[in-house]
């Protein structure tokens, strides 16, 4: 059942990303620019957003080819990767949509269009993403139960977080920290009370904001975010919902890395947004704590995943993967017929 799901992921992302490309073709050339959502800031224009969408199109299309007629590993694999390059490309052209959806929580979202727009844009990558994964793992011949390859994939939430996670998840309380330190900053320059004591929907937010920096970074790679503690109490033993961590830290990251690591950094280096006139190192520490906060959440993110997969309900799994138990089996196979 999951395999059959898996290939309805190419037909699915190649019309929804078909649909939003021709949306922003009609914003573009046809009667419908009167009504188009106004385009997002600093970004490269609307033609990115239809090139982006019509090759997704295309490379969802062709793995949806491969798949069925069975193309060679290579041609596989590097379909993979532009469905990877241009999925995100879509992901962070919406980068946006985080702050939408923000403004949304506290009732002042500026425009509804631009919303749905970037709703849009964002599930298209998300779409083109799940298509490659999909693709990735065939190629690599993953279990077709718990896509783990036996013997090379963490078995169990228990498993030991690998070092490089580690570092990413460090890496984004460095940038959350070199961002609060500004903030904090600013308050006492301007001798105004700290954002954390005001109590308002600023408050509020700005307290999430720091919990998205702290506590998540940490609970994607220790224990207490796979397996809740002995201090709670009525949960205790039992697993943590995996996408209660990983749902804000792949949108917290991915809305980081593309309004600040893109956006942002192109209106610096542009001299746009009024950037050029706040001193060098303030802007250097808010924008590279930002990216940094949010490259470091996806990567860190990405090894969440791995561990805190469901187990494997197939009964004939081992610790090697099938391949392996394929080749070894041949040879034995080999070896009896030399002796006989």
């Amino acid at each position: 059942m999951r395999a059959e799901a898996s290939r309805r992921w190419p037909y699915v992302a190649a019309v929804w990303t078909s649909v939003y490309g021709v949306a922003h073709v009609w914003w573009l050339t046809g009667p419908g620019a009167a009504s188009a959502p106004p385009e997002e800031k600093f970004s490269p224009g609307r033609w990115a957003a239809v090139t982006l969408a019509f090759i997704a199109a295309a490379v969802c299309s062709a793995i949806a080819a491969g798949v069925r007629h069975h193309w060679p590993a290579p041609a596989r694999w590097v379909l993979v990767a532009l469905a990877w390059v241009v999925g995100a490309g879509l992901i962070a052209y919406s980068y946006m949509l985080a702050i939408s959806l923000a403004t949304l929580l506290f009732d002042q979202v500026d425009h509804w269009g631009s919303l749905l727009t970037r709703a849009a844009g964002a599930t298209a990558g998300v779409l083109t993403v799940a298509c490659a994964v999909a693709e990735q793992r065939r190629v690599r011949q993953a279990c077709s139960y718990c896509a783990r390859v036996h013997g090379r994939s963490p078995e169990r939430r228990t498993d030991p977080t690998p070092r490089w996670a580690y570092v990413a998840a460090y890496v984004a309380i460095a940038g959350c920290t070199a961002r609060v330190s500004v903030l904090v900053l600013d308050s006492v320059t301007a001798r105004t009370p700290l954002p954390f004591a005001l109590g308002s929907s600023f408050g509020n937010f700005v307290v999430l904001l720091t919990l998205a920096g702290t506590l998540l970074p940490l609970a994607l790679v220790h224990r207490f975010g796979r397996i809740w503690p002995r201090w709670v109490v009525l949960l205790a033993g039992r697993d943590v919902p995996r996408w209660l961590v990983l749902g804000p830290a792949l949108s917290v990251g991915a809305g980081m890395a593309g309004y600040f690591g893109v956006a942002g950094m192109t209106a610096w280096l542009l001299g746009r947004g009024n950037l050029d006139q706040a001193p060098v190192w303030k802007v250097s520490m808010e924008m590279f704590g930002y990216t940094s906060w949010g490259l470091g959440l996806l990567a860190a993110a990405m090894s969440y995943y791995a561990l805190t997969r469901p187990n494997c309900p197939s009964p004939n799994r081992t610790d090697i993967p099938v391949s392996s138990r394929a080749r070894s089996t041949r040879s034995g196979m080999r070896s009896s017929n030399s002796t006989s």
